[in-house]
């Protein structure tokens, strides 16, 4: 039922609600009036009786009596008319023709208390008043009745006892109650249909809004309120119409604005609801930016992911690399399979198809469509460049299609996070670059001193807690001046550089080359003793000498001469047991150059607090 109905149903109740009542109270009221106004003109007649039957008998002419009666009993609407006697009276004067008649109820008590009584009779066809009005001893009436009665004073002497037919006045009373229900209706009938003509613009205007505001309840702004005559209906449809329109357009600008900056596909159809959602997200991504904005370094922020990936996205089979162009090294960084898809591309990072397209690779359509994958399984793989030389790839192996359905869903809003995170990891990684640059010589890649000194204090300890050994090497070149002054300080940095390429191809990751001074370098070999030590400088000796460097105006070989000592077996001090690697290179130089040397107590008388 729609809200005219509704109201229209409701004045019709409502008037009836009114109307209803209000015939019953006058029903009530007339009726009780009508009787009422009865057994007043009752009680007259009653009452005139009365004194014309004393008159009667004061003028000692009570053989007229009858006559006077039956005229009473002539009256229209007078039923019935006894005159009662006392049981005193009937023993004084004897018994009326009344007297043999029966009496009622309501005649016994009128004679028993001495007080007036009246009552109703209805039945179907007929309504009936009846009244008793006693006749009471009294020497103070007029006339006194004492004076002929053997009464007490206050002793009823005998009553008299009327019967009315009002049978017409309950026929008038319906009839003219009817008469005025009738006028109250056709009066609430005209004002019902004055209501429903001056309320059905308002009732056409909530029914017009009604429809909207369930439009707008199911995400459509678009409607609008109909055009109305009256002023201010008008004004107010223009009002919320203005007010719909500014929401539509608000909401469509946001959800824009906010999209501009996010990639997000809402899972409500309703504009508000799409719009809160929105906020949310970016509320969330904000946050997450802020937390990896303060992280130390970028493996804290790579935990980020995968926790954001475990408890936002619930997400936990996938394998998270991170990706070195310069090396051309694929490092894993998470792991939750048993198995490694594409195990070829950690070597080769270009057998990676989704490193080197920079767009994501999906398995669904085309099961190896990356050549580096083997798996059988469905798997999708999202790059992230962060710089040049930096990628991630994060790829989602899952066995179930409708699993595999739900990382595609979810990927779109995950690059969100990606694309916030790709600035804090850029951001450590220039850090680590800045902080490598500064601990590092600029023209040959290996460390300085002032990583060496860091070196020291991280390392050495733990070394020490360990028991785990290092020798030391010190190279230096051989008249490496002469270089400088006969072909220039290009051909020496070319040598110097020669050196180092040298170096770094005969020792491990685990081993770290520091340029102590302009041509000398010291050579830290993790885990190593003396004797394994002098192979590895072997090793460097040889190859150095017999390279060729090419310095331009001629091709030229250079020799090398190392001293190598142990910590902590020669020493417990690391910097004693580098100015030991320096006597050992010292005398190196002093046998005659391109030699090695290992240090030696024996062989070189030192102090123990050098």
């Amino acid at each position: 039922m729609n809200l005219k109905k509704r109201f229209n149903l409701f004045l019709v109740l409502f008037v009836f609600a009114i109307l209803i009542p209000t015939i019953i109270i006058l029903i009530v009221s007339f009726r009780d009036y009508s009787l009422k106004n009865a057994t007043n003109k009752a009680h007259i007649v009653a009452n005139i009786v009365k004194d014309g039957l004393t008159t009667h008998m004061e003028n000692h002419i009570m053989d007229k009596r009858e006559l006077f009666l039956s005229k009473i009993k002539r009256i229209d609407g007078v039923k019935e008319l006894k005159i009662l006697r006392s049981e005193n009276v009937e023993k004084q004067f004897g018994k009326s023709i009344e007297s043999f008649q029966k009496i009622d109820s309501l005649e016994k008590e009128v004679l028993k208390t001495g007080e007036k009584k009246s009552k109703i009779i209805e039945t179907k066809d007929k309504v009936f008043l009846k009244v008793a009005i006693p006749y009471v001893a009294s020497a103070y009436d007029i006339p006194n009745c004492l004076k002929c009665h053997n009464a007490k004073e206050g002793e009823v002497l005998g009553a008299i006892s009327m019967e009315f037919d009002i049978t017409d006045v309950r026929e008038n009373s319906l009839v003219t109650i009817g008469k005025i229900a009738f006028l109250i209706f056709i009066i609430f009938v005209i004002g019902l249909l004055f209501i429903n003509f001056y309320t059905k613009k308002y009732v056409g205007f909530f029914v017009n809004l009604k429809g909207i505001i369930q439009k707008a309840y199911e995400g459509d702004y678009s409607g609008r309120l109909e055009t109305f005559k009256d002023k201010e209906l008008s004004e107010i449809s223009k009002g919320l119409n203005a007010l719909f329109e500014k929401i539509e357009r608000s909401l469509s600008s946001i959800t824009k604005s906010v999209n501009y900056f996010i990639n997000f596909k809402a899972k409500s159809s309703d504009p508000l609801l799409s719009v809160q959602e929105l906020v949310y997200e970016l509320a969330s991504i904000y946050k997450f930016k802020n937390i990896i904005e303060k992280d130390k370094n970028k493996f804290q922020i790579y935990n980020r992911i995968i926790e954001l990936l475990h408890n936002k996205y619930e997400i936990y089979d996938f394998i998270f690399y991170e990706i070195d162009k310069k090396s051309g090294i694929r490092k894993i960084i998470y792991n939750n399979l048993n198995e490694e898809i594409c195990c070829s591309a950690n070597e080769e990072i270009n057998l990676c198809r989704a490193f080197r397209t920079q767009n994501r690779v999906i398995s669904d359509k085309y099961l190896h469509i990356c050549e580096a994958s083997k798996s059988e399984k469905f798997y999708l793989c999202l790059p992230l460049k962060i710089t040049d030389d930096y990628s991630i790839v994060l790829s989602f192996v899952t066995s179930a299609k409708n699993e595999h359905n739900r990382v595609k869903e979810i990927v779109d809003n995950l690059k969100n996070y990606l694309n916030v995170s790709k600035t804090a990891i850029e951001t450590q990684i220039l850090l680590e670059e800045l902080k490598d640059l500064s601990l590092k010589d600029r023209m040959t890649g290996a460390y300085n001193r002032r990583y060496l000194d860091i070196f020291v204090k991280e390392s050495i300890p733990k070394a020490l807690r360990s028991g785990t050994p290092y020798s030391i090497l010190m190279l230096d070149i051989d008249h490496f001046k002469m270089v400088n002054d006969k072909y220039g300080h290009d051909a020496g940095d070319k040598t110097i550089k020669e050196l180092v390429n040298n170096i770094s191809a005969n020792i491990r990751e685990s081993d770290v080359i520091v340029r102590f001074g302009g041509e000398e370098f010291l050579v830290l070999l993790y885990d190593c003793n003396k004797e394994d030590a002098k192979k590895v400088a072997q090793k460097i000796k040889d190859n150095f000498n017999s390279k060729k460097i090419d310095v331009g105006k001629a091709e030229i070989r250079k020799t090398v001469s190392v001293g190598i000592s142990e910590f902590p077996k020669d020493t417990k001090q690391f910097w004693q047991a580098i100015k030991f690697a320096d006597i050992a290179l010292y005398r190196a130089k002093e046998e005659g150059r391109n030699k090695i040397v290992i240090y030696n107590l024996q062989m070189f008388k030192m102090t123990e607090d050098y």
